[in-house]
């Protein structure tokens, strides 16, 4: 059976070329050779009977089957090291942590709240919280790397095979200091924003085509600066 064939090299390699988009950076991490992180996706790929990953011009991307195959392997990867770690270590305090990624104002806000009344629980379970961009955290998530995440709804193709809950809504604000020439009565925002800096989240952004629309609705684009 072709999963007899597949070992832990294998999913270990396929998730660090799908992590670092690069054969090279993935060789680096895992202090081997670019040729044998190579050798090994072809190994798995044979096994599977398909093609895992493919160049995207100087790098390298996980093909259409091979995002299929990537939850998989995260899922399959953690097991592995939750089952060693629960044979190295004893009691319940000292197992594998859970592992959460936050964006930086869940951090701030949510995450102590919710660690405080986790706490209260005495589980005695470790948790290790991971901050960062929204698509980094989905993306360690489906490799495996985290556990759960409370992030941002992304769009929905990039959703596929997460279980997710909606837990609270913000509202997209334009805000301005105490003071600002645009807060004077009768000022038009929208017509005199060109000539003032505006800070913009960026195009990658969940929030992005919020803004975007605003600009829009009110008969402008992008700020100048």
């Amino acid at each position: 059976m072709s999963e007899s064939r597949i070992r832990f090299r294998h999913l270990q390699a396929f998730l660090e070329v799908a992590r670092q988009g690069s054969v090279a950076r993935a060789a680096d991490f895992l202090h081997v050779s670019a040729p044998a992180v190579t050798k090994t996706l072809r190994e798995l790929e044979d096994a599977l009977g398909v093609a895992v990953v493919e160049r995207d011009g100087r790098g390298i991307r996980v093909t259409r089957l091979g995002e299929i195959f990537l939850g998989h392997a995260g899922t399959a990867i953690t097991a592995l090291k939750r089952g060693v770690d629960s044979v190295r270590q004893d009691g319940a305090i000292n197992r594998h942590p859970i592992r959460i990624g936050a964006l930086p104002t869940v951090s701030a806000k949510v995450m102590p709240q919710a660690m405080s009344l986790f706490l209260r629980e005495e589980t005695g379970a470790a948790i290790k919280i991971v901050t960062g961009e929204n698509a980094v955290l989905l993306e360690q998530l489906r490799t495996g790397a985290l556990d759960l995440v409370v992030g941002r709804l992304a769009a929905p193709e990039n959703m596929t095979g997460f279980f997710f809950e909606h837990l609270y809504s913000e509202p997209v604000l334009f805000v301005v200091r105490a003071g600002h020439p645009l807060l004077e009565p009768g000022a038009d925002i929208f017509a005199r924003l060109d000539e003032f800096p505006v800070l913009m989240p960026t195009r990658e952004s969940v929030i992005r085509p919020f803004v975007d629309r605003l600009f829009i609705t009110n008969g402008m684009t992008a700020p100048a600066t």
